[in-house]
């Protein structure tokens, strides 16, 4: 069995992690969910987040089959959700991906724990996301995985339609 590994992306994982988002969306927009376009995420973006140190890669043996960005940006329509007060800043989920070929196979789990023991160990006070509330199968991960709904924003620049975000957080 191949090892399973969360790892800083290098520049030579930038390739792949395009290939990856254009096949999740996709199969996310075969399903009639609008969240990613060609300007979010792209190549630019991961390219600063990796050479920033916030771009998480899962590879099982040498395939990467997800990707994430922990940051601290929020974005401006945050304002709206009602966030808890922490002892610390927050750690920000940004792009969490896994393959769809992949998907299933508890990685999405194996890469949210790795998140928050990366928060944890940092010294945040919670580890908040928003995703597209359209999006019925990732809302139910994050409820399922103790995550609070925070609020409900309307993301500027989302297809007409597609506009409305849940945020969550976990606190610790």
């Amino acid at each position: 069995m191949a090892e399973e590994r969360i790892e800083r992306a290098t520049e030579k994982d930038l390739p792949v992690i395009g290939s990856m988002f254009a096949d999740c969306k996709e199969y996310l927009e075969s399903r009639g969910i609008l969240q990613w376009d060609e300007q979010y995420p792209n190549h630019e973006y991961f390219e600063n987040a990796m050479q920033g140190e916030e771009l998480f890669v899962l590879k099982k043996g040498e395939n990467t089959i997800g990707v994430m960005v922990l940051d601290e940006w929020q974005a401006p329509e945050w304002e709206n959700a009602d966030w808890s007060e922490t002892e610390g800043m927050p750690l920000i989920l940004h792009s969490f991906c896994v393959d769809p070929s992949a998907q299933g196979g508890g990685y999405g789990s194996k890469m949210l724990q790795f998140a928050e023991d990366f928060a944890k160990d940092h010294g945040y006070g919670a580890l908040r996301l928003d995703t597209y509330s359209g999006n019925e199968g990732a809302v139910s991960f994050y409820e399922k995985r103790g995550y609070k709904v925070t609020g409900k924003v309307m993301m500027n620049g989302k297809p007409e339609g597609h506009e409305l975000y849940i945020c969550f957080e976990k606190l610790f």
